[in-house]
């Protein structure tokens, strides 16, 4: 077994329990769109650390393991050589929006990619769905006070990712799935008679 079936292997047993949007459906999504931009990239792209980081983004992410350590751990467990972890771990710091912030700046395609395939998961229609889900898993309302709802997360980051996109193939679809978004805050604004909010950042 090579070891990107090995890694789909392990993350589908580690991810199995989540509800929270962060899932194995989440990182599969990830992992496909993150190849489908690579073959869009003029650039030339290590494919196996861009896959393996695909794969491997979420297993230390601070709202699902605080301690950190186990994608290495697991890298390791399957003999991946040492460049490969390095470059892999390398390729999955810089990218989350807590570390990045709105307007990023990478050094390699590889992070870029990952970055643009990560981001395009939480937007649109299925970046509306994680939100949701998201807040249901840590008993947030749907709607109520600023900052303290659901409804917050998409002013807070999920309008601002659109921006945020490093690749051209990125920026198209981002595009198209922001669009998304704001027919849905708009729709759910005309539903609820709630006072529509406007972005501050």
């Amino acid at each position: 077994m090579d070891l990107v079936s090995k890694t789909i292997q392990f993350i589908e047993q580690y991810h199995a329990s989540d509800h929270s949007g962060h899932g194995t459906d989440h990182i599969m999504r990830v992992f496909q769109t993150a190849r489908q931009l690579a073959e869009a990239c003029e650039e030339p792209v290590d494919e196996l650390v861009l896959q393996l980081a695909a794969l491997l983004h979420d297993v230390d992410d601070h709202k699902i393991n605080p301690t950190g350590g186990a994608a290495r751990k697991f890298l390791e467990s399957i003999q991946t050589d040492s460049h490969i972890v390095e470059t892999v771990l390398d390729t999955i710091s810089p990218i989350s929006f807590s570390v990045s912030g709105p307007h990023p700046h990478f050094e390699t395609i590889e992070q870029k990619l990952l970055s643009d395939a990560d981001k395009l998961d939480a937007i649109g229609a299925i970046g509306i769905c994680r939100t949701i889900a998201y807040g249901t898993a840590h008993h947030r309302p749907l709607y109520g006070e600023p900052g303290k709802d659901t409804l917050s997360h998409f002013y807070d980051k999920l309008l601002l990712l659109k921006d945020s996109m490093q690749t051209d193939a990125g920026r198209i679809e981002a595009e198209r799935r922001h669009q998304t978004m704001e027919t849905f805050l708009n729709e759910f604004y005309h539903e609820t008679g709630e006072k529509e909010r406007i972005t501050t950042k």
